[in-house]
Formats: structure tokens, sequence, C-alpha cells
């Protein structure tokens, strides 16, 4: 790329970001009649914010999810619908899942939050010190990107590719609009908790919030439409690599957890993050790679290997091929959120 060629389309994309960060950077589909996937648009990035799902009934609306983008969905719901939302359901405790609960509730006061019981302790204790960290961290962290932005570098000092530009570019601004929306917002507790299963029927329309396991966190719940066979499955599925937290995710019951969500034989899958999948080959994907995380793990402990012999000895260059490809980004999303954290979970579930 000539040097006035390469500026131009960094001064583009720098540009982009600044417009991300006020822009709603979703769309919205529609799945069937009353049932609106409000789709997340930015690339693969470290940065993220979820995807919503709006179920409208004969007499109102159900919610799935409340991301950082709340202000913005409410907007696009009372584009659709001037029903009111009576319910949310919030598929586990991440930011970006439960944050825009205040803001649901300042739009419907009466709206009730249903959740898994356990947000009720990690959200005012865990969660306000993994906030906490991500106010003082993120900023510095995409400051450092538009530096290397800037120097036409990636954070590793490799030339940067195109791909890898718009990853970044979409970092910083979702970086500017958690901080614009996250600090001093305060927590709203779920206050129909639920471990089990939940059915709201409204009218003719069938919601059953369903406990098929724990994966991405122990907080995990789904939400399945029966008669239009659409699953919306949190972060138990996420595109285009899953997100696993080694201290908060559980490798080794996952397996199970997805197995329950393909025996429901959904016709579309409207993940935590990344576009609607119209088949299952994804999850079967998803299933496939965690059981071998826990099989090869189980292997190299029997084997008497520690963790740091664990970590070198594991193979996981085909499933590293499968998800990534020729991608830089994915391949670093590979590393950062399957390879280190997948092996330490799934090593401290033989040791808890």
């Amino acid at each position: 790329m000539r040097p006035a060629l390469a500026i131009l389309t960094l001064l583009a994309l720098l540009a982009l970001a600044g417009a991300a960060a006020a822009a709603p950077g979703f769309r919205v589909e529609t799945l069937a009649p009353g049932v609106h996937a409000a789709i997340r648009t930015d690339p693969p990035g470290l940065m993220v914010d979820a995807n919503c799902l709006f179920i409208v009934t004969d007499e109102d609306v159900v919610v799935v999810d409340a991301p950082e983008a709340s202000a913005e969905l409410i907007a696009a719901l009372k584009g659709i619908t001037d029903k009111p939302v009576s319910h949310l359901v919030n598929t586990h405790w991440h930011d970006d899942h439960v944050i825009g609960n205040a803001t649901w509730r300042k739009a419907w006061p009466s709206i009730r939050f249903i959740a898994h019981p356990s947000l009720r302790d990690y959200l005012p204790g865990t969660g306000a010190k993994n906030r906490q960290g991500m106010i003082e961290g993120a900023p510095q962290a995409a400051a450092q990107m538009k530096k290397q932005l800037d120097a036409g570098k990636t954070l590793a000092g490799e030339p940067i590719s195109d791909e890898e530009r718009a990853s970044y570019a979409s970092d910083i601004a979702l970086v500017a609009h958690y901080m614009n929306v996250v600090p001093g917002t305060p927590d709203v507790l779920p206050d129909l908790p639920t471990g089990g299963d939940l059915i709201l029927q409204r009218g003719t329309r069938r919601i059953e919030i369903r406990r098929v396991g724990r994966g991405h966190t122990e907080a995990d719940l789904v939400v399945w439409l029966p008669q239009e066979r659409i699953l919306a499955s949190g972060d138990l599925v996420v595109w285009p690599v899953p997100l696993v937290g080694g201290d908060q995710s559980h490798v080794v019951d996952w397996p199970a957890a997805l197995d329950a969500l393909l025996a429901l034989k959904p016709a579309l899958i409207v993940p935590g993050h990344g576009p609607v999948q119209h088949d299952t080959v994804y999850v079967t994907q998803l299933r496939d790679l965690f059981a071998d995380i826990t099989r090869q793990m189980r292997d190299l402990r029997a084997r008497g290997l520690d963790l740091d012999a664990a970590r070198t000895a594991i193979d996981l260059a085909d499933w590293h091929r499968r998800f990534a490809g020729d991608s830089p980004v994915r391949a670093a999303l590979f590393r950062m959120y399957v390879a280190a954290p997948g092996l330490v979970s799934a090593w401290n579930a033989d040791t808890q």
C-alpha cells in the first residue's frame, strides 16, 4: 500500500471508530413474527458487547440480555412496538449482559429481571472488582492500540493487516462506549431468580427459561421458544471463538450443556456474540472442542504431567486451524480466550 493511501485508510478507520462509539453498532433481524434479534456488527476483537433478543407477545415484550448499548436498543424496540417490556432475562452475570438493567428499569419501572440466583452474590462482589479493573485498565489498553495504529503496528510490534486495523478500531470505539456507559451505573439484581426452568406463558407465546448446565459461567441460562424453535444461548455459544475464563468457566461441564442445546434441535440460534446460527454445526464444533480439551488434560494428568508441562504437551493445532484459519485476529482470540484459559479450567476441574 502506498504511504499516502495508508494514511488515508488509517484516518478513515479512526473516524469510523469515533462514529461507532456513538452509533448503535447492531442490526435488527426479524427471525419470526414478533421475534427480533439485535445482532452486533462489530468485527471480531478483544472488546465485545452482547446480542439482544426482543420477544413481542400479545400484550407485552420479553427481552433477553441487557448490553451496554441498552439505550440504543430501547430506541430500536420502540420503533418496532409500543408494548411495554414486562420481563428481561440476563443469561449470565458479565457486564455486557447485565449493565443495561438500570436503563431498562428506567424506561419501564415495573419490569422484572430473571437470572440465576448467583448473580445476587456475584455482581456486588467479584463482579464489582472485575468492573473496577476494567474501568482502570481498558482506557490504557485502548490508548496503546491507538498508538500502534498510528505506527502501523500490531500490539506485538508486527506490521498490521487490514483485518487487525478494523479490529483495533472497533476495540477503541467499544472501550469509549464502555467508559461512557458503565462507570457509575448501578447494578439491578434479579427479582425472579431461577436455578432451574421457568416458563412464561404470555398469551399464545410460550417462553422457556432453561438451566441446561454451566459452561461459560456458573450462572448460564438460555431462552427457548419451542413454537418457533428459536434459541437464545447466551455465551454458551459465542462466534468466532468461544469466550473461556480460566477462573469462571467450566470447560469440563460445557459439552453436556451444549448437548442439551443440540437435543432441542433449534432452527435458529442467537448466540451471545456473533451472527445468528441457522444450523447446529458450530455448536457441535464447540462441544467437540471442549470435550477434546477435557480428554487431553485428563490424559496428561494421568501420565504424571503438571500444569506447566501439560500446557506444552497438549495439541490444539487442529482446533486452532478450524476456529482461526488464516485470520491473525481469530488466531489471537483463540490463544487468549481458548487455549490458555481452557486448559486452566479443565485442569482445575479435577483438582477441586
